[in-house]
């Protein structure tokens, strides 16, 4: 399995794509020159000039374009040849390969599939309700009374994207990978829900009663007084590699709106090669609890928790490479029943290239 191009990926943070600005990264194995114009607009250029194929991040800004920094082509956000210094006229075929791009809610996302299926595919995001359930169409990421925002973050994975998406579809890693920053061994008898919705969705929720680790009381800052809590981890994701994964507690019993402590955590991965990702999140408390304490708190557990997912997938990747194999798929031979979202969601990402191979051979 490789990964489908006929969707949405986050190319980018808005914050790394500053005016006059140009960031070069490698999405679906495609080069591309991420820009933002002197009037805000971004583009996004498979990262060659047409001319001499030079790479176009290493231009500049100028104006509404980008200017090769070779024989000083510009081109526009929509890949068009403005300018040739060294003659008047333009050709036809002077123009460099553009990509449909979007941008909300602090992300920068790219199309790098058929170009005519772009504008009729909206960017992901989940049903949403009532309270904190309103935050998932990734309005969560866009500070407020309602929310406090810790990133977005990037980090750039040696692994796979999927082997990412695996390590977030089965959470019963958290009792060993991060039994120091979290010691969240609960979730290992807890109650479990997984199942599809729609074709390219999944929901996971994990669900369980404890006392509550002395690192989760305190990045929740829960009532040390209270005996025994309902814990909830409910992840909400999306074909290839967007997900939302809503945690927290409440009092044995209570009410999460009224009394419980409420995070949505962004993960969102985007393939650079068969073998490297770039892995985008943020952190978002509802109702901002503890006046942004818990935000910090969370922040700085999270950024320890994904070291550690960090080193681990970089190992799994190098022992996939070590044992001649780079995706994990058909290799494993041992699967367990916490794997069953890690099989779905794979079924759906599979069938999504499958579809893509098909439609491209007639």
């Amino acid at each position: 399995m490789m990964f489908p191009k006929n969707c949405w990926y986050v190319a980018a943070t808005t914050s790394e794509v500053r005016p006059g600005s140009v960031l070069a990264r490698t999405i679906c194995e495609l080069p591309m020159a991420i820009f933002r114009a002197e009037d805000g607009a971004i583009g996004v250029l498979l990262d060659r000039c047409p001319h001499r194929l030079f790479p176009l991040s290493e231009g500049r800004i100028e104006g509404s374009g980008l200017r090769c920094a070779y024989h000083g082509l510009v081109f526009e956000t929509d890949g068009k040849c403005s300018e040739i210094p060294s003659q008047p006229e333009i050709p036809t075929n002077a123009y460099a390969t553009a990509y449909p791009v979007r941008e909300a809610h602090g992300l920068v996302w790219v199309w790098p599939g058929d170009k005519t299926l772009a504008d009729q595919t909206p960017l992901p995001g989940f049903e949403t309700g009532e309270g904190y359930l309103a935050g998932l169409d990734f309005s969560c990421l866009d500070p407020s009374d309602m929310w406090g925002v810790a990133g977005p973050n990037v980090i750039h994975l040696n692994a796979g994207y999927m082997l990412a998406v695996d390590n977030l579809m089965d959470l019963t890693h958290t009792a060993f990978v991060h039994a120091d920053t979290f010691d969240n061994a609960g979730i290992l008898g807890s109650e479990r829900t997984v199942k599809a919705v729609g074709q390219n969705r999944l929901i996971d929720f994990f669900a369980f009663k404890n006392t509550m680790s002395a690192p989760l009381r305190t990045g929740y800052m829960l009532d040390q007084s209270v005996p025994l809590f309902d814990n909830f981890l409910e992840t909400y994701w999306q074909a290839p590699g967007v997900m939302i994964l809503v945690h927290g507690a409440v009092p044995e019993g209570g009410d999460r709106e009224a009394d419980g402590a409420i995070v949505l955590n962004t993960n969102i991965l985007t393939p650079a090669t068969r073998t490297t990702s770039h892995y985008f999140w943020a952190q978002s408390v509802y109702k901002n609890r503890g006046e942004g304490k818990v935000c910090d708190l969370w922040d700085v557990m999270t950024k320890a928790a994904f070291a550690e997912d960090e080193e681990t997938l970089d190992k799994q990747q190098a022992n996939l490479d070590r044992f001649g194999t780079t995706t994990l798929d058909g290799d494993v031979a041992l699967v367990l029943k916490a794997d069953k979202a890690i099989v779905l969601a794979r079924r759906i990402v599979n069938r999504m290239v499958k579809e893509e191979a098909s439609i491209g051979s007639i």
